[in-house]
C-alpha cells in the first residue's frame, strides 16, 4: 500500500493513545484509519529475532536507535513469549485507553510492555537485551467492540498492534578540560593523574590534623605560667 506522504522533517512516530484512537479502533472495523500503510501486516513479530524484523529505513536513527509498528491477530498469552534466540518477557503494570475523548466507564484498549531477552540452556540461563515492545490490544469486552463484531473469533479481525523499538545508546560524554592558571604553561603541575592527586590530599589532610593539634598545644596555658601568675 502506497503511504501517504507526510511533512518535511516528521516521521510516523505515534503515541500510545493516537495508535489505538487512529489505526487499532479503525483496524477492527470501527471506523476509517487515518494513515493506511505505515503499520507493517502479515509479520509475526515472535517468529523473528527483533533485529531481523522488518524495519523501515526511515525508523532507523544513528546510535542504534530504530522501531516498527505490526498488525497482530491476538495478543500475547501469558507473561511470556518465546522466539528465536530468546524470549519476550512482560514487566511493568497494565495501561487502559479509554478511548479518543477519554471519557466512557470501560476501557476500549490495553497496553502491555516486554522486553527480549537471549536465553541458553533450555532458558536456565539469559542475559538482557535493548529490545523492547510495546502491545496495545483491544478490550473485546467493551460494547463498542461487542457491537461490531458479535463473533470476536471471526477470522481477519485484528485486536493488537505492536511496537518493536530499541533505544540509541549515546557515546559517553569527553571529559571536561582542565585549565591551568594563568602563567603555567602545557605540560605543568596541573595536570595531574588520579594518584598524585590522592597524596596530594593525603598531605594536605596530614597538615591540616597537624597545625590543628598545634594549635590546641598553644591555646592550652602550661603549669608554669599558672605558677608565675600567682607568684605575681
Amino acid at each position: 500500500m502506497a503511504l501517504l506522504p507526510l511533512e518535511g522533517g516528521f516521521v510516523f512516530q505515534p503515541c500510545g493513545s493516537e495508535l489505538v484512537d487512529y489505526h487499532l479502533v479503525p483496524k477492527a472495523g470501527l471506523g476509517d484509519p487515518v494513515l493506511p500503510g505505515y503499520i507493517e501486516e502479515g509479520v509475526d513479530v515472535f517468529s523473528l529475532r527483533p533485529r531481523a524484523l522488518p524495519f523501515r529505513r526511515i525508523h532507523r536513527r544513528e546510535y542504534g536507535e530504530v522501531w516498527g509498528f505490526f498488525f497482530a491477530a491476538w495478543p500475547v498469552a501469558g507473561e511470556t513469549c518465546p522466539a528465536p534466540g530468546g524470549c519476550w518477557v512482560r514487566y511493568g503494570p497494565e495501561k487502559a485507553y479509554y478511548g479518543e475523548d477519554g471519557g466512557g466507564w470501560e476501557p476500549v484498549a490495553f497496553r502491555r510492555r516486554f522486553a527480549y531477552r537471549f536465553t541458553w540452556k533450555g532458558g536456565a540461563v539469559w542475559a538482557p537485551t535493548r529490545w523492547l515492545m510495546k502491545e496495545y490490544r483491544l478490550n473485546t469486552d467493551a460494547a463498542a467492540f461487542r457491537a461490531a463484531h458479535p463473533d470476536p473469533e471471526a477470522a481477519g479481525v485484528v485486536f493488537v498492534i505492536h511496537k518493536v523499538y530499541r533505544k540509541p545508546v549515546l557515546p559517553p560524554q569527553p571529559p571536561s578540560p582542565v585549565y591551568c592558571s594563568e602563567g603555567e604553561e602545557e605540560g605543568s603541575d596541573c595536570d595531574i593523574d588520579d594518584e598524585e592527586r590522592d597524596e596530594l590530599v593525603l598531605q594536605l589532610r596530614a597538615l591540616t590534623e597537624g597545625n590543628r593539634v598545634g594549635a590546641l598545644r598553644r591555646s592550652s596555658p602550661s603549669p608554669a605560667a599558672d605558677m608565675e601568675y600567682v607568684q605575681e
